[in-house]
């Protein structure tokens, strides 16, 4: 799997999710497009261009915090 890209129904937010085979985590982190009113600082736009990563938050998780995650996503789907 490479990157994923889920993107909320607000369009001010998505989820950039990278496998990290390395360290064997996923990395999931907040892009915030939403915040000072939807513009990028010139500090943030420089941050994407160089690295490519417009985290606001980012989560790392191992193969036991993904499963829970994976489960509750699962569980939550059947109730929608």
């Amino acid at each position: 799997m490479e990157t994923t890209i889920i993107n909320c129904d607000c369009l001010c937010h998505s989820l950039h999710i990278r496998p990290d085979k390395e360290y064997k985590t996923v990395n999931i982190g907040l892009w915030n497009y939403g915040f000072d009113n939807g513009k990028l600082n010139w500090k943030y736009r420089l941050k994407i261009l160089l690295d490519g990563y417009a985290d606001s938050d980012l989560v790392v998780l191992n193969e036991e915090e993904l499963d829970k995650l994976i489960d509750c996503l699962l569980a939550a789907k059947k109730n929608i």
